[in-house]
């Protein structure tokens, strides 16, 4: 079982049939409770448009539909005795070959796969979507039955696709099903999770921001049992509507709460984000050249013990205790699968935490580096290279990283303005326009990938009310010292303006040498004031272990005890994602999630294959998932769709009649060609994406 899934065409396959068992047990739950109430179902069909097989009983399989086979059969039948349907209405006709069929022993049914897999139905005699006026007076039709019975054929499909969701729910959480840990692996330098100060500390440095090692245990009062439970609490709140995330962080007494605001991220199509990232174990699964693990010869399979030889058992205690280094040199034990232990030596990077606006240390933000360049890229085509600084675009003088993605993002198809600065040297591009059109590999990019230059202390812009505002050090200019203390790169320079110590008499003054970015790039001394708050934010902005190794996921197994416990944990989970996605439409309409987000069937099936090779518990909670939305999608009170229906029989049982068929057709078609629109316009994204990545 295990080799289907690890497959990837057997695992789309895998998904393919498994949405198509969906629509089988939404169709078979109308169909049974037509049968029920004694409705003539005159065909099961899954899939749209002609037959590419059928099976009738007394007919037996067909390749195409069967119904004319089974017409002329009773038509024949007639004829032998002695029966013509010549001046019969239609319905009279009907009824009678009907009968004769009953007759010979033909099932009224035919069960038939349509050669569009898109959905199913159900046909019944008396109801047509597309025809309300198609009506039948045979005692079994459709319309003859009670307003209830119909109600209750309607609402069969969306009961089912519940059913079965809990079903394949239950099962999963038997077998158990890894999810992120909800601790926190990182926060973005400017996002909401990283600048939002915890309550009862305001302005306190401290606690500006969740941590690494941050425990999430409830988001707007809900316990969080995985990260996917904060990213869903995020990405579906309301905009400008704080989420409220309570975290337990190691050495803190109580709890600390965080009205975290969710932002729009353009790196997952605007979705709304706190900027919350998974936490890694210390179990190293990657090891990259030319790094000095790679030249220890730690091998993947190691795991982090020490830290300066203290233990460390957690990611979260492996961060803090590099960031308590102040800097300098740290000695990393690592031992391996065969419990040999190597010492490794490295340098710590600013973690840059310091700004609610911008990254940046003591209001200066690193200049933006081009750390690459996509092969045959709008930017390869207009001559960046790799080590490039931006030093001007769209007129924005040394924009920041979220500026340059910005910028682009909003010059569209219209390019803009580049010079980069290379060997210290202006460099004018020209005007570099983004891939266009609805395949282009990378759209709306230019192929450029972007990071602070940290290794060079060269000044990207100085932000207001910081103690070098008044200075007018332009950017581009390069620190070369401060307090006489060499600055080489943007660690010394952490280090440097951590070393300042606030004086008794008021603000720490410090004399920064700088060369300034001015014709031949005069030298001068400026001399700058830090008080206390300013000293605080530095020292706060601490250091990070640099991203020189991959550290494997640290994940949490929800896994039952039992088959009661698994039942609970599955109706509880059912009951979730309906809430979610109801809370996604009404996002949708309010426009803090955008069409864009959508997945059509293409989509689906992409991205259900990918959780698929994670494996059957895996599968079976995404098909769970799929069939609670297309319970909750189809019960929406939209027309062709079965909430549609229900709106048409509450209007009939309200007014004694039903709704006149030019009102119905109306509706209907109007409807078809809405979600017609939607499927093309989803389709065409999903398609979009596998394309251009």
């Amino acid at each position: 079982m295990s080799a289907i899934f690890n497959d990837p065409k057997l695992a789309v396959l895998a998904l393919i049939l498994g949405f198509g068992f969906l629509i089988f047990v939404h169709e078979l739950g109308h169909f049974a409770v037509a049968k029920w109430c004694g409705i003539r179902a005159t065909q099961f069909a899954i899939g749209f448009g002609h037959a590419l097989l059928s099976y009738r009983k007394g007919l037996g399989l067909r390749v195409g539909g069967t119904e004319k086979e089974y017409f002329t059969r009773a038509l024949e039948a007639l004829e032998r005795d002695g029966k013509s349907i010549e001046g019969l209405s239609e319905h009279q006709r009907n009824q009678l070959i009907m009968e004769k069929a009953d007759a010979l022993g033909l099932s009224e049914t035919e069960y038939r796969l349509n050669w569009i897999p898109l959905g199913g139905y159900v046909k019944m005699l008396g109801q047509e979507d597309l025809d309300p006026a198609a009506q039948s007076d045979d005692p079994r039709a459709y319309n003859k039955k009670s307003i209830g019975a119909r109600m209750a054929v309607i609402s069969a499909g969306v009961i089912m696709n519940l059913i079965f969701a809990l079903i394949f729910f239950i099962i999963c959480f038997q077998m158990g099903v890894k999810f992120p840990a909800p601790v926190v692996g990182d926060v973005s330098g400017l996002s909401p999770a990283a600048t939002t100060f915890a309550e009862g500390h305001a302005d306190d440095p401290a606690y500006m921001g969740l941590r690494i090692g941050d425990r999430v245990v409830s988001a707007n009062g809900k316990p969080v049992e995985d990260l996917s439970g904060i990213k869903i609490a995020t990405a579906l709140g309301k905009a400008g509507q704080a989420v409220e995330l309570v975290v337990e962080r190691e050495g803190e007494p109580k709890t600390l709460t965080y009205n975290v605001t969710p932002r729009p991220d353009h790196q997952q199509e605007m979705l709304l984000t706190a900027g919350i990232a998974p936490s890694p174990t210390l179990r190293i699964i990657a090891v990259y050249e030319d790094t000095p693990f790679a030249e220890a010869g730690v091998k993947a399979g190691s795991t982090i013990t020490a830290v300066n030889g203290l233990p460390v058992e957690t990611y979260g205690q492996y961060a803090a205790a590099i960031d308590q280094t102040g800097g300098q040199p740290v000695a990393v034990t690592v031992t391996g699968e065969d419990q040999t232990a190597v010492t490794v030596e490295i340098e710590p990077v600013p973690a840059f935490r310091t700004s609610i606006d911008e990254i940046a240390l003591a209001g200066l933000t690193p200049a933006t580096r081009i750390s690459a360049v996509t092969e045959d890229s709008p930017a390869a085509r207009a001559g960046a290279e790799p080590q490039d600084l931006i030093a001007r675009l769209g007129g924005v003088d040394w924009p920041s990283t979220e500026d340059v993605m910005r910028l682009i993002r909003e010059a569209g198809g219209k390019g803009v303005e580049l010079t980069v600065q290379r060997g210290g040297k202006p460099v004018d591009l020209g005007r570099v326009k983004p891939n266009t059109g609805p395949f282009a590999k990378n759209r709306g990019r230019i192929g450029i990938a972007l990071g602070p230059a940290l290794d060079e202390p060269i000044v990207g812009r100085v932000l207001p009310d910081s103690p070098l505002a008044d200075a007018n050090l332009p950017g581009g200019s390069q620190l070369v010292s401060i307090n006489g203390q060499p600055v080489t790169d943007w660690v010394d320079l952490q280090r440097a303006l951590a070393a300042i110590e606030l004086g008794d008499d008021g603000p720490a003054t410090a004399v920064i040498q700088a060369k300034l970015n001015l014709g031949e790039q005069p030298e001068e001394a400026i001399t700058a004031a830090f008080d206390a708050a300013q000293l605080a934010l530095v020292r706060h902005a601490g250091w990070a272990p640099p991203r020189n190794i991959g550290l494997d996921d640290l994940l949490i197994d929800i896994k039952a005890d039992g088959p009661v416990e698994a039942t609970a944990i599955g109706a509880v989970k059912t009951k979730e994602f309906i809430q979610q996605t109801y809370i996604t439409l009404l996002r949708l309409f309010q426009g803090s999630i955008r069409v864009n987000n959508l997945r059509g069937p293409v989509g689906i099936v992409d991205q259900g294959a990918k959780v698929a090779r994670q494996g059957l518990p895996y599968f079976l909670f995404f098909l769970g998932l799929i069939s609670v939305n297309l319970a909750v999608l189809n019960f929406l009170p939209l027309p062709i769709v079965d909430g549609g229906h229900m709106v048409f029989l509450i209007i009939e049982k309200l007014k004694g009649s039903p709704a006149s068929p030019k009102v119905q057709v109306a509706v209907s078609l109007v409807g078809l060609v809405g979600l017609a629109c939607i499927f093309l316009y989803v389709t065409f994204n999903d398609i979009s994406r596998l394309v251009t990545g």
